[in-house]
């Protein structure tokens, strides 16, 4: 979990500009099922397929004939398990999606609950809320349902096999095949043997459950992190102010350029104010120097050493920004300010009718 936490905290800015926050969290939760899977259920698993194959090496050395019938009642239920494994896969992923969407749009709320407010939406929001949890719940339900056919399936299949195992039987102790004391002790192990191995396939399709988890789970482990760089006695001997030769960007091939072939260059101990109509990419050209986003081309040198070679967190760790969504933690406004020592203060106010203002120390 905390290795999962520490890749998902280097994945750029892109990344959680494209999903919502609730399915974040959602795909961080299959880490946990993935977890209880593989330790309780798979202990689990080990000790039922121990015991099914004992038990059904005693029911072999008592009759291969009830035996087979046996072991023909459990490759139906297996059967029957594999082929509804695809409707099962599917409807545990729309429940999977469905109570995504509920907590995002809680998270969401929450987070947003000024806005709610003032635009006095909090019926709306409130009826939002309502259907998507109606929506989960359906999803759980017929997830449920579907669970609960299986069992009633178990029990239809294993029940007809005991009859059909006792009445075999009987008709051995009545041959003086079998003793009575055999057939009950072969009726014990029979028992044991069903409810293990059934209970055996039943984990081998959590098994298979987990591709669904692990899945989710890889578009955040198998997307690409940052390049944070690690040269710091480079910083340390940095001195000089910043320069942009050529910048440009646009958040995907086709799209119109939020930023074109921008150069300027701020000196050390100089103020420079940027003023511009809303929308103009002001607030785009900030992400680019503190290293928010990647620019489509041109250079960003500080001390005249380019970004690229300087790494993302050795320019981060000289940046100090205060954006204008920026979001504040639980604790003071110390601990909110004070995550690291600034060598550089950069602070950016940028509201309707007010200056920006790029300060240098």
């Amino acid at each position: 979990m905390s290795n999962v936490f520490a890749h998902l905290l280097r994945l750029p800015m892109r990344y959680f500009e494209t999903r919502h926050l609730g399915d974040v969290t959602s795909r961080l939760a299959s880490v946990q099922t993935i977890q209880k899977t593989l330790t309780t259920t798979f202990v689990e698993a080990f000790i039922d397929g121990l015991m099914s194959v004992v038990t059904l090496g005693l029911m072999l050395l008592y009759s291969w004939k009830l035996a087979s019938v046996t072991i023909v009642a459990v490759l139906v239920y297996l059967g029957a398990r594999w082929i509804a494994y695809g409707a099962m896969n599917a409807r545990a992923e729309h429940h999977l999606i469905s109570a995504a969407r509920q907590e995002s749009h809680l998270l969401e709320s929450l987070r947003g609950i000024h806005s709610i407010k003032v635009a006095g939406e909090e019926p709306n929001r409130r009826a939002g809320y309502e259907n998507l949890i109606h929506d989960s719940m359906n999803k759980e339900v017929g997830l449920a349902q579907f669970g609960q056919a299986f069992l009633t399936l178990n029990q239809v299949i294993f029940g007809l096999e005991r009859v059909l195992v006792i009445w075999i039987g009987a008709n051995l102790v009545l041959q003086s095949i079998f003793s009575v004391g055999m057939l009950i002790a072969y009726l014990a192990y029979k028992d044991q043997f069903a409810l293990r191995v059934s209970t055996l396939v039943d984990r081998g399709i959590e098994f298979r459950m987990l591709r669904l988890h692990g899945e989710r789970l890889s578009d955040i482990v198998q997307c690409e992190p940052e390049n944070l760089g690690s040269d710091v006695s480079m910083v340390r001997s940095l001195r000089g102010g910043l320069e942009l030769r050529g910048l440009s960007f646009r958040y995907a091939e086709g799209e119109p350029w939020v930023v074109k072939d921008c150069s300027f260059a701020v000196a050390e101990g100089e103020s420079v104010a940027i003023i511009g109509d809303s929308g103009c990419g002001k607030t785009t050209l900030v992400k680019l120097i503190t290293g928010l986003l990647d620019p489509a081309e041109g250079t960003l040198l500080f001390g005249g050493v380019e970004s690229s070679r300087l790494g993302i967190s050795n320019v981060r760790a000289m940046v100090g920004a205060v954006m204008q969504d920026d979001q504040l933690f639980a604790g003071s406004i110390a601990d909110n300010i004070s995550f690291s020592i600034h060598i550089w203060i950069f602070s950016v106010s940028i509201e309707p009718r007010s200056v920006p203002r790029f300060i240098w120390i």
